[in-house]
């Protein structure tokens, strides 16, 4: 059995990309690029430095409503707003 070298990430991705392009129905699946969440939404990302505990809790509170923490972050946060805009 002769020794070969292991193809690499990006040929094997090229080789995979021939193959589905070359199906029948390749045009009709192709789909476009989609743009990022964040571009769409024209949103800005900002950091927040929180302890562990903290983070902890979200993480905690976001999965017991079955949400991703970071939507959990942002509806506390414009819960908060509404309730200091309406004083």
């Amino acid at each position: 059995m002769a020794i070969t070298k292991k193809p690499l990430v990006h040929e094997m991705e090229s080789a995979l990309q021939k193959f589905i392009q070359a199906a029948p129905d390749a045009p009709r699946m192709a789909k476009p690029a989609r743009q990022p969440k964040a571009a769409e939404e024209d949103g800005v990302q900002i950091t927040l430095r929180l302890s562990k505990e903290q983070l902890e809790r979200l993480t905690k509170m976001a999965k017991r409503q079955g949400i991703a923490r970071a939507s959990y972050i942002k509806r506390a946060v414009f819960l908060q707003l509404e309730g200091d805009e309406a004083k």
